[in-house]
């Protein structure tokens, strides 16, 4: 397990929401971006949220009408996720974002990674693999 996956699953995942300022808030945040990146709605199209988190961009954009393949690492984070998104479209994977294709179905029509997501990976070539 990594430096940063203990970190996450041993003390940020559990306060990261609170961190955020709350999790209606951070979606709140996050459906704004989505706004500000010009992303307006989907009929159902798939959309790939590497390193969710507990579903800043997810939640927004499921509520636009895709249909959301979610990834992160932590648990905890996608518990919180699972819990704000019951009824909406989205499948929370916990597993490694380099994997997503794996969970692929069909060909999205969006991938964002967005946060510090990047920045959590190993070294700058694991960005591009």
């Amino acid at each position: 397990m990594s430096v940063v996956q203990k970190h996450y699953d041993g003390h940020l995942g559990p306060v990261y929401a609170w961190m955020h300022g709350g999790i209606e808030s951070a979606i709140e945040r996050g459906a704004a971006e989505i706004d500000r990146m010009g992303i307006d709605h989907s009929d159902g199209g798939l959309a790939v949220d590497l390193g969710t988190g507990f579903g800043t961009h997810a939640i927004p954009l499921a509520r636009r009408g895709f249909e959301v393949l979610a990834i992160d690492t932590c648990a905890a984070l996608l518990d919180e996720l699972k819990a704000q998104g019951q009824d909406m479209s989205i499948e929370a994977v916990l597993g490694d974002l380099h994997e997503f294709r794996r969970h692929l179905r069909r060909t999205p029509e969006l991938i964002l990674c967005m946060g510090d997501t990047l920045t959590h990976l190993e070294n700058e070539t694991a960005v591009t693999s």
